[in-house]
Order: structure tokens, then C-alpha cells, then sequence
């Protein structure tokens, strides 16, 4: 690593730019440092886990009316067998939802925040999905990795915002989403 790269992490632009990518402000960072999630990062954490249960409401509500329209038509037809497939499809996005949302709110509730330190790296990962004429779509996920060792899923705009680097991460203990990060400074006393 670079001499440069070291004293950029010290930079206010470089901690405003993590800040952002996390969506936290000093004022949440001090608290993860306390071991607790800050008010308003509740408050965001909160609103993702509403829109979750909302969309899954209305996919079940989804559900349930291709099922009634599948007997209202007959679920032996055509029409009506994909009714019963496009309410089960339905179904897959309610399940979907409640995997994220469900272990999210266990952590919010609690309100804990653990952190670990060390060299942090950027790192992604291309997964090939394949579509139904035979062609894949690549599909990315972006990690933080701690040590060569801890690996947290992070968002591209995170991803991007990283310079590699001794840092502080804050993360929620079940879903390791993490809240806050600081680079840890590198400025001699």
C-alpha cells in the first residue's frame, strides 16, 4: 500500500465519501462506537423492514386473488393452471422479502452494534444466471473483506467508496450489515 493511500484515508473528503456510501453521520458514528445503533439509523433501518412487510402484503393479496381467479375459472384449464403458477411466483417474492426483512429486525430490535478492525479490501464476486434461451446475465455482489478473513456484503456505492486501508467497521450482528465504518488513522503522534 501507498503512502498516498494512507494519508488520503486521513482526509475529511475520504471519511465524508464512507459516510455517504453508508448513509451514517458523525453523530450515529458515535454512537456505534458506544455499541448501539443511533436513533436514525433505527428510524432507516425501520423504513426497509415496512417496505419489505408492505410489498409482501400486497404480494400476498396478489397471490390469494390468482388463486380465487384460477377457480373462478377452472384451475384444470390452461389459463387457470397458470394462474395457480403465477400465484405460487407470487409467493416466491412474499419469501423473498421475509428472508431479508425477518433477520433485519432481529437485529434492530436489540439495537447492538459490533465492530471489528483491520485491513479492509474491496472484492467483488460475478455470479452467471441463465436465462431461458440459454445466455447468461451476470449477476455481481460486492464485499468488504476484513484480514483476508471476514467478509461483509456491502452495497456498489460502498464498494466503490473504499480505499484499502486499517479500518473500523460497525455491523449488525446477525445480518453483519454494516452501519458505520472509520478508517483508522495513520497519522504519527
Amino acid at each position: 500500500m501507498s503512502g498516498s493511500q494512507l494519508e488520503y484515508v486521513d482526509l475529511p473528503i475520504y471519511r465524508d465519501g464512507l459516510a455517504s456510501a453508508l448513509n451514517f453521520t458523525p453523530s450515529d458514528l458515535a454512537v456505534n462506537r458506544a455499541g448501539r445503533l443511533s436513533d436514525s439509523q433505527r428510524a432507516t433501518l425501520n423504513r426497509s423492514i415496512a417496505r419489505s412487510v408492505v410489498l409482501s402484503i400486497v404480494f400476498i393479496l396478489l397471490s390469494a386473488g390468482s388463486v380465487v381467479w384460477a377457480f373462478a375459472i377452472g384451475v384444470g384449464t390452461g389459463l387457470g393452471a397458470r394462474m395457480v403458477l403465477i400465484a405460487a411466483a407470487f409467493l416466491g417474492f412474499v419469501a423473498v422479502f421475509l428472508w431479508r426483512a425477518v433477520p433485519l429486525w432481529r437485529d434492530v430490535k436489540p439495537g447492538a452494534v459490533s465492530s471489528i478492525e483491520g485491513m479492509v479490501r474491496a472484492d467483488e464476486r460475478e455470479t452467471d444466471i441463465r436465462t431461458g434461451s440459454g445466455r447468461k446475465m451476470p449477476f455481481w455482489s460486492y464485499y468488504w473483506i476484513v484480514d483476508d478473513s471476514e467478509r461483509f456484503p456491502v452495497a456498489g456505492k460502498a464498494y466503490a467508496a473504499l480505499t484499502t486501508a486499517r479500518h473500523r467497521l460497525f455491523f449488525l450482528p446477525l445480518t453483519r450489515r454494516i452501519v458505520a465504518a472509520e478508517p483508522i488513522s495513520t497519522a504519527k503522534n
